[in-house]
């Protein structure tokens, strides 16, 4: 996946340096200023030594960076293996080339509640991200992925027609957040909305990838 469009919504894998400084910078608002997560520092970018061996996918609204997330493969070691071990409990971990983790999860707070007008009905900005997402695995062969989420959000993905699966008990941080290690498949969150939501399945397989030479012309 290159890059294709939603309206005034440009979703694209982060490639150049402009456009993972810009991720950094929107994951330090959201994860340091706001949430207090991770510590501030004083060139505003969240940064880790996972970043060079990872992928990232985001939205721009008028070439500004709206939401993003983190994409882990496999053959290196997942959060949920260190940084959130005791939120994994007694899971393990089944890797193959299918599996990922997906962290860094973010949206900027201005943009959290914007709906996106499709042709298949009106979507939560979650939703386009997730849509980004699953193109982005789809194209790649991935299809089993891994993540930290808060017991809202985990809820709030269930909801929304993104089909979750708790591994183990959830944990409450010493934030106060009650987190939930979960699994999910697009090959599962298809068979669900085949039914369930085909709008929104319909919608999520609905796009025309651009290459940077067709941008240009």
């Amino acid at each position: 996946m290159e890059c294709f469009f939603e309206q005034d919504l440009r979703m694209q894998t982060l490639t150049t340096k402009e456009e993972k400084a810009a991720a950094y910078r929107l994951r330090h608002q959201v994860f340091a200023e706001e949430l207090g997560w991770v510590s501030s520092n004083a060139n505003n970018k969240e940064i880790d030594g996972y970043d060079s061996r990872c992928v990232q996918v985001g939205i721009f609204a008028f070439n500004r960076l709206i939401a993003c997330l983190r994409i882990h493969f496999s053959t290196d070691r997942f959060m949920l293996e260190k940084e959130f071990k005791t939120v994994l409990g007694d899971h393990q971990i089944k890797k193959t080339p299918q599996t990922i983790e997906v962290t860094r999860f973010c949206i900027a707070n201005d943009v959290r509640k914007s709906q996106v007008s499709t042709e298949y009905g009106t979507f939560p900005i979650v939703m386009a991200l997730e849509k980004a997402f699953y193109n982005w695995c789809r194209t790649n062969g991935k299809d089993i992925v891994y993540m930290v989420v808060s017991k809202h959000f985990f809820r709030l993905l269930n909801l929304l027609g993104m089909p979750c699966t708790a591994v183990s008990p959830a944990v409450t941080m010493p934030d106060g957040v009650v987190a939930v290690a979960a699994i999910s498949s697009w090959t599962a969150f298809e068979q669900k909305n085949e039914k369930k939501k085909p709008a929104l399945l319909a919608w999520f397989k609905d796009y025309k990838e651009w290459s940077a030479e067709e941008m240009v012309a």
